[in-house]
């Protein structure tokens, strides 16, 4: 099954299987690396969150993230929603839970 995942600033501490899963992906979206107090380095560099548009980065680094982070999610494509004016760059993702 195809899931959809996009940046989301919120944690359910009581999500379970799959809940858990997709929510640890969005959390991996939804952070700048150094943020979460007992794990720094998860999340997205702060450089290309700072860089205007540079899409191959982010893509280098999300998958970077997944594969040591969230290992159960297998990315099958990666949008962007291009904000031009602030130059930023929101992923969405397609994943599916690999079993």
């Amino acid at each position: 099954m195809i899931y959809r995942l996009e940046p989301k600033n919120t944690v359910n501490l009581k999500a379970t299987g799959i809940d858990r899963i997709l929510q640890n992906g969005r959390n991996i979206l939804s952070v700048v690396i150094g943020e979460v107090i007992l794990a720094r380095r998860i999340g997205i560099n702060g450089d290309i969150v700072d860089s205007p548009l540079n899409r191959s980065a982010a893509l280098m680094n999300i998958q970077t993230q997944f594969k040591k982070y969230e290992p159960r999610l297998k990315i099958h494509k990666i949008e962007y929603i291009t904000d031009h004016q602030r130059g930023t760059l929101k992923p969405i993702m397609e994943v599916s839970i690999i079993e």
